[in-house]
């Protein structure tokens, strides 16, 4: 499938930043449809002695997922108000499914709001970023990076 703009949605400021920022580039390249992209990464908790939590941790996320877009949806639509803002959740490792995601999909533009520590961070080994954005930036035509 064809997507123009895919935001990683993350509930932290830059994820905010990067909300506006998807608002921002939609009105300016005329782009009618954000689609916000969550990753339920059930992994990212199991080592905080939740391993015998995995269905209800796993309701919980998709609850999460659901606040983190909803949030991250009035941004957008707050800065552009014509916009249609689709959701679509994953379950997994983050980094592994974002790569998955655009290894299936034509993404024109990907915006991933970067944190220090956040899950994608965490969901890498040896918590090594760049080689995960040298792969991203193969994958799709514009790759932005929203960090303090």
């Amino acid at each position: 499938m064809k997507y123009e703009l895919v935001l990683i949605a993350k509930g932290s400021p830059n994820g905010e930043k990067a909300a506006l920022k998807a608002a921002n580039l939609s009105k300016e390249r005329d782009i009618n449809t954000v689609y916000l992209l969550f990753v339920n990464d059930t992994e990212f908790f199991k080592g905080g002695g939740f391993v015998h939590l995995d269905r209800e941790l796993e309701k919980s996320l998709d609850n999460i997922g659901s606040i983190i877009m909803d949030k991250l949806e009035r941004v957008i639509k707050e800065n552009n108000s014509n916009i249609e803002v689709k959701r679509i959740e994953l379950t997994g490792n983050t980094a592994d499914e974002i790569l998955k995601f655009v290894n299936e999909n034509e993404v024109d533009t990907l915006i991933i709001p970067k944190d220090e520590r956040g899950p994608i961070e965490r969901s890498l080994t040896g918590g090594d970023i760049e080689p995960f954005f040298s792969e991203i930036k193969k994958r799709v035509k514009n790759l932005i990076i929203v960090e303090e």
